[in-house]
C-alpha cells in the first residue's frame, strides 16, 4: 500500500512539474521582450505574391504588424505577432509534436482568412477574439459538377475559382484532366466572373499572377483530340475588364520532362522557372518579353530557388549550394546581381513592403531581413529560437 501511495505522489508531482514548466514556457513565449523592429505600414502587403512564391507562406503583414509561423518545435511552434513595440505568440494549441499555426496563405490588408470553406462560407480569424468568424457566403454556381478550386486574396480583393471537369488523357504516368475554369472576384456584395477558359481558346490555364490590373498565366492547348496528343504551352497577358487576351506567345510543347511556371509579372515581362528533368533537375530562370515575343535565360541552378516580386522589383533566392544567396533582377535590363551571400542556409523569401526582404535561416529557424539594395542586414528580428 505504501509503495502504491508513494507512486501516486510521485506521479502527481511529475504531472504538476510538467504543467508548471509548460506554463512558464508558454508565458515566456507569449510575452517576448521588445526587439524594436520598425514595420512599414504600406497599402500593399504583397500577400498574394508571397503565397505564390513560397511552398508554404510563413510570414504576412496586416497593417503595421507582422505575423510569423514558427514550427518544428514541441513548445515554440505557433503564430507570433511582431510589432514595433513587442513580439508575442497569439496562436498556440499547447505542447504538441505536430505544429499547428494560422494559415497565412490568404491574407488581405485587414484580415487573415481560413483555408477551409464549409457550406460555401468564407471565414476570417478575429485577432481580438482569437477565433474564426463568418466573412461571407460564396454564391451558388447552380452546377453540381463544379468544384471549388481555390480561394485567394489580392490586396483587399477576394477571388475564388470553380472548375467543371469534362475529360482527360494520360501523358506518361500522369492523368491530365481538363475542365472549364471560372475565376470570380468578390466586391462586397457583388460577384463578378472575370475569367473563363470556356470563353478562351485554351484547354486549361495555370499559374495566375496579377500585376497592374492585368492577369498573367500559362495556358495549354492540345494539338488534337487523340488521347496521346501533346499540349502546346503559351504565356499570356489577359485584361479582365474586357475579357481579351492582350499578348500570347508560344513557349513549348509540354512533356514528362519539362515543366514551366509563371512566377512574377512586371511591365509586360514574365519571370519564372523551367524545370528540365532530363537535365539533372536543373532549374532555369527565364524572362519572357510578351511585347517582343522573346524568351531569355537569366540564371541556371540545380539548387532550390524562390522568385518573388514587389510591384516592379523582382528578387531571386537560391537556398543552398554554390549559388546560394539573394539576387536582384533589374527589370529594365534583366541584369541579375547578387546582393546577399552570407554563409547560411536560406529558407523562404518574403516581401511585405517596398523596403525589406525577409527570409529564414534554415539552421536556426530565425527570421532575418535585409534592405532591398542588400546593404543593411538585420539578423534575428524573431529571436524565440535563440532565447529558449
Amino acid at each position: 500500500m505504501k509503495k502504491k501511495k508513494a507512486f501516486k505522489i510521485i506521479a502527481i508531482a511529475l504531472i504538476f512539474c510538467f504543467f508548471a514548466v509548460a506554463g512558464v514556457v508558454y508565458f515566456s513565449l507569449t510575452n517576448v521582450p521588445e526587439h524594436n523592429v520598425k514595420i512599414e505600414n504600406e497599402p500593399d502587403n504583397n500577400s498574394y505574391m508571397n503565397t505564390c512564391s513560397n511552398v508554404m507562406c510563413n510570414l504576412a503583414r496586416v497593417g503595421d504588424k507582422l505575423y510569423y509561423n514558427a514550427a518544428n518545435d514541441f513548445f515554440k511552434y505557433g503564430t507570433y505577432e511582431i510589432t514595433s513595440d513587442y513580439t508575442k505568440r497569439i496562436y498556440w494549441k499547447g505542447p504538441a509534436i505536430t505544429s499547428e499555426c494560422l494559415d497565412l496563405n490568404r491574407v488581405s490588408n485587414e484580415n487573415i482568412f481560413s483555408p477551409y470553406i464549409h457550406n460555401d462560407i468564407v471565414q476570417y480569424y478575429d485577432l481580438n477574439q482569437k477565433h474564426y468568424e463568418e466573412y461571407l457566403k460564396l454564391p451558388d454556381t447552380n452546377n453540381d459538377n463544379a468544384s471549388l478550386e481555390e480561394l485567394f486574396v489580392v490586396g483587399n480583393e477576394l477571388y475564388f475559382s470553380y472548375s467543371e471537369l469534362y475529360g482527360g488523357n494520360v501523358i506518361g504516368d500522369t492523368m491530365v484532366v481538363y475542365g472549364f475554369y471560372n475565376l470570380y472576384r468578390q466586391d462586397e456584395d457583388d460577384t463578378k466572373l472575370i475569367l473563363s477558359v470556356d470563353n478562351l481558346d485554351f484547354d486549361y490555364i495555370s499559374d495566375l499572377r496579377f500585376y497592374d490590373e492585368y492577369i498573367y498565366f500559362v495556358a495549354g492547348k492540345r494539338t488534337s483530340d487523340k488521347e496521346n496528343a501533346s499540349t502546346n504551352l503559351f504565356l499570356c497577358k489577359y485584361n479582365p475588364n474586357n475579357g481579351k487576351i492582350v499578348y500570347k506567345i508560344p513557349y513549348a510543347t509540354s512533356s514528362d520532362f519539362v515543366e514551366i511556371t509563371c512566377l512574377s509579372a512586371v511591365n509586360d515581362k514574365v519571370y519564372g522557372t523551367i524545370v528540365n528533368r532530363s537535365d539533372n533537375g536543373y532549374e532555369t530562370v527565364y524572362c519572357a518579353d510578351l511585347k517582343s515575343g522573346t524568351i531569355n535565360t537569366l540564371f541556371k541552378s540545380n539548387a532550390g530557388m524562390v522568385i518573388n516580386s514587389y510591384k516592379d522589383k523582382v528578387f531571386l533566392l537560391i537556398e543552398n549550394g554554390k549559388d546560394m544567396g539573394i539576387y536582384s533582377v533589374d527589370t529594365s535590363t534583366d541584369k541579375v546581381t547578387k546582393i546577399f551571400d552570407e554563409d547560411m542556409d536560406l529558407n523562404g523569401l518574403y516581401i511585405v513592403d517596398s523596403k525589406y526582404l525577409y527570409f529564414a535561416d534554415d539552421a536556426y529557424f530565425t527570421l532575418h531581413r535585409i534592405t532591398q539594395d542588400g546593404k543593411n542586414l538585420e539578423k534575428s528580428i524573431w529571436l524565440i529560437s535563440l532565447s529558449c
